[in-house]
């Protein structure tokens, strides 16, 4: 034991390092092995592979993992080395993009090689080798993105100029900032054009997009579009002023307006084009009619990619001619054939070269700041000539020789992509604004609403204007319409202008008897409504069960249905009276009117140029129009109706005026009000500073009286309503007013077919409705509420106070 122990101490301390020497020999030793057998000629290898048994070597093991297997050796033997000789070695799984990588099998495809195994490179597959998987070092193709300030047009923030009333185009400009601000592009900026200097467009160098409304009176586009005509036919501008400039023109306008639809827009894409400016993408129009904001993305989309595809041009040719009216860019006549430059490049003239001309001080006409004496000749020759090519650009628009070659929604040959249908006057759009408004609508072109006097009548809160005036009873009346487009888009429109407007009939036509009976319909459906409405009178509920008048003055121009007299003849035989509506636009309907129980037309200015400034009308001959719709209703045989609604500010001058169209059709009555104020949005730009107090529409009406003299006096008043009755004196016997109407009486005059007047059948009128009365043309019978003053509910509220303080 004593002398094993220096044996047994040495194997202690040293027996690690061995282990691991003849670990590393032995490994040594195998890595040897392998070296001779990878280094071996092909025909002994080929002999070797014959000499391993099937136990020993596995066919379908790569080269990658006979390291770690057998390797030549015995599986006894390979068992016999060393556990971590023996570990398998972690491998990185190669990433591919390819069509396998494990992504894309179908689940339970166990397969291996390219795609499953499907597409494995071979000798004579020479495309599979471009797959990903391939062990090939091919790499699949990649997509370069496309960095977008580095396109030339959009090395700047683009600008985007709109000029709107109703907000429509505002709206759109912020729509096309998302969408260049979602494609990658810096953000534009969004301005209105009625806050930038025009002088700057003039050393503008980025892409400016212009969304332009169409107005047919004053509007925001007015100064733009003037200083562009002004700089375009200046002849001290050069023809290149905006040459830096790059633009797009987007439209918005109503195609009821026949020739004026976008002509604002189109002239301006006209003279920034003739001024050098590069059009980047063809101009584009919306109709308020159609989908508008259809149109508007399918132009902004296009536009934008357009922009984004490096492979187009974005210069596109002007569509306006100015020199030539064979319709050929101002870059193609400019040219001379025979006059080059010393490098051979031809060399481009002005105008007035080509004329003959001298420009000033020899150079560009807009760069001299003297002309010689000698000159001045010269320079009003050119004067002539810029104010002669003036008008031929002004004739060739005018008759649409400069309209774009090609507009979003058409091919190229011009034509439409599918032809224009008769189409539904109500679209999904207007549908739910009217409905929203407390509208039913009929049909595909009619309405009906409840009166906010019919539910004050119901719980016996007094009558409207009508029942002091014509002895209406509010509760027994339904305002309804056949038409809801107009020929008008007045200021004071109680729709805020949704309804559509035309000036002829476009659109599918309902029957009349479908409209009389879906109205009645819908106004007892909305009656019932309110039978639970605290303060009903259930007598007043009873009676609302059966109309008895038809107001047809809802919003719109029901003359304007093609259909008018059959459905008021509907009316009169179910003895329903009608009290129609026009804004005279149609004199032929007027005169072709059946006999109703009132006929009215809206005078709502005295003066060609205040009524385009009031009513709107699409008409161009509006004027002429309306004056023929006076005349025409001076021949009607029934009652017939002035109705002045005044707007502070707007029409309350020109008592003159009134006086004389007042004689022109002397009407049976003239109804003089002030303007409700409805909460008019930015279309219409009122407040409540153009709504006139009471006193003031009484002293307009004492005006208008004085100067008519013998022939008209101030018979009725409705003070709640600001509404005064001035009427002929034939209905007027003594002392006694006889402005209501017997409707029985009307209604067997109708049906015996004879012709008749107004004087057969009027009715009394109570002295309470009176000019004067204390009762301000308020039914006594009913009870009125008065609104409390701010000082009212104050000493209310501060007595409440004191007896609570009491107790």
């Amino acid at each position: 034991m004593t002398s094993s122990s220096p044996n047994l101490q040495l194997w202690k301390e040293y027996r690690i390092p061995l282990v691991c020497m003849a670990v590393g020999i032995a490994t040594l030793s195998i890595l040897l092995s392998n070296k001779n057998n990878t280094i071996a000629p092909k025909d002994e290898i080929k002999e070797d592979s014959k000499e391993v048994s099937k136990e020993n070597v596995d066919s379908s093991t790569t080269n990658e993992e006979k390291p770690r297997t057998h390797q030549g050796l015995k599986k006894a033997d390979f068992k016999k080395l060393p556990k971590v000789i023996r570990k398998k070695p972690k491998q990185k799984k190669e990433e591919v993009s390819g069509c396998c990588g494990g992504k894309n099998k179908a689940e339970g495809d166990n397969s291996t090689g390219c795609c499953g195994g499907k597409n494995k490179p071979t000798a004579n597959n020479v495309e599979a080798s471009h797959c990903a998987c391939s062990a090939t070092t091919s790499s699949a193709p990649q997509v370069i993105a496309i960095d977008p300030l580095a396109l030339p047009e959009l090395v700047e923030p683009m600008k985007i100029f709109y000029s709107t009333i109703t907000g429509t185009a505002k709206l759109f400009a912020q729509q096309l900032r998302d969408s260049a601000i979602n494609s990658g592009l810096p953000e534009p900026k969004i301005i209105d054009i009625v806050d930038y200097d025009t002088e700057d467009f003039l050393s503008e160098t980025g892409l400016c997009v212009f969304i332009l409304s169409t107005y047919n009176v004053e509007g925001p586009n007015d100064w733009f579009l003037k200083w562009l005509e002004d700089t375009r036919f200046d002849w001290r501008v050069e023809k290149g002023a905006l040459s830096k400039l790059r633009f797009s023109v987007f439209g918005l306008g109503d195609s009821a307006y026949t020739e004026e639809f976008c002509n604002g827009p189109r002239s301006a894409d006209k003279w920034l084009g003739q001024m050098g400016a590069q059009r980047v993408w063809p101009f584009g129009e919306g109709d308020k009619n159609g989908d508008q904001g259809g149109a508007f993305k399918q132009w902004n989309d296009a536009m934008l990619a357009s922009l984004l595809d490096p492979t187009q041009s974005h210069v596109h040719e002007a569509y306006f001619s100015s020199d030539d009216e064979d319709g050929k860019s101002a870059s193609e006549n400019d040219d001379d054939e025979g006059d080059v430059d010393e490098d051979g490049e031809p060399i481009k003239k002005t105008k007035e070269e080509k004329l003959g001309l001298p420009t000033i001080d020899g150079g560009d006409a807009s760069e001299g700041e003297m002309v010689d004496l000698e000159d001045m000749g010269n320079v009003a020759i050119k004067i002539k000539q810029a104010k002669e090519d003036k008008a031929l650009d002004e004739e060739a628009y005018a008759n649409e020789k400069v309209r774009a070659k090609r507009t979003v929604g058409e091919t190229k040959d011009g034509k439409a992509i599918k032809p224009r249908e008769v189409r539904e006057m109500v679209s999904p759009l207007l549908h739910k604004s009217l409905t929203k408004q407390g509208y039913k609508i009929i049909g595909t072109h009619s309405g009906v609403k409840i009166c906010r006097w019919t539910k004050a009548a119901l719980r016996g809160r007094g009558f409207c204007y009508k029942h002091s005036f014509y002895g209406i009873q509010s509760h027994l009346c339904m305002e309804t319409t056949p038409s809801l487009a107009c020929a008008n888009k007045c200021v004071f429109c109680w729709r805020h202008h949704t309804n559509p407007v035309g000036t002829e009939w476009r659109w599918k036509v309902d029957d009349p008897e479908f409209i009389l009976e879906g109205a009645l319909e819908n106004h007892y459906g909305m009656l019932k409504q309110l039978k639970g409405v605290p303060g009903v009178r259930a007598d007043r509920f009873v009676e609302a069960t059966q109309v008895k008048h038809c107001a047809l003055s809802l919003v719109g121009e029901p003359i304007f249905y093609p259909h008018i007299n059959e459905f008021v003849k509907l009316l009169h035989k179910k003895r329903i009276s009608s009290f129609l509506v026009t804004n005279a636009q149609f004199p032929d309907a007027i005169a072709s009117m059946d006999p109703v129980t009132q006929l009215y037309v809206s005078v709502d200015a005295s003066t060609k140029e205040s009524l385009k400034k009031i009513d709107r009308p699409l008409f161009r001959d509006f004027w002429e129009r309306f004056l023929d719709s006076l005349d025409a209703l001076g021949k009607k045989g029934q009652r017939t109706v002035y109705r002045l609604t005044l707007v502070k500010d707007f029409n309350t001058d020109e008592i003159a005026n009134y006086v004389e169209l007042i004689r022109r059709g002397q009407p049976d009555f003239i109804e003089i009000k002030g303007v409700t104020y409805c909460g008019y949005g930015g279309a219409s730009g009122l407040t409540m500073a153009n709504v006139p107090y009471h006193a003031e529409v009484v002293r307009f009406v004492e005006l208008i009286q004085e100067q008519l003299g013998a022939g008209y006096e101030i018979a009725a008043e409705h003070a709640h309503s600001c509404s005064i009755l001035v009427a002929s004196t034939k209905f007027k016997k003594g002392d006694t007013w006889y402005t209501h109407i017997d409707y029985d009486k009307f209604f067997e005059l109708v049906e015996s077919g004879q012709k008749f007047t107004s004087l057969d059948y009027m009715a009394e009128t109570p002295s309470w409705a009176y000019f004067g009365a204390p009762e301000g043309g308020f039914d006594p019978d009913e009870t009125r509420y008065f609104r409390k003053t701010k000082e009212q509910r104050k000493a209310e509220r501060e007595r409440r106070e004191g007896e609570e303080d009491e107790e």
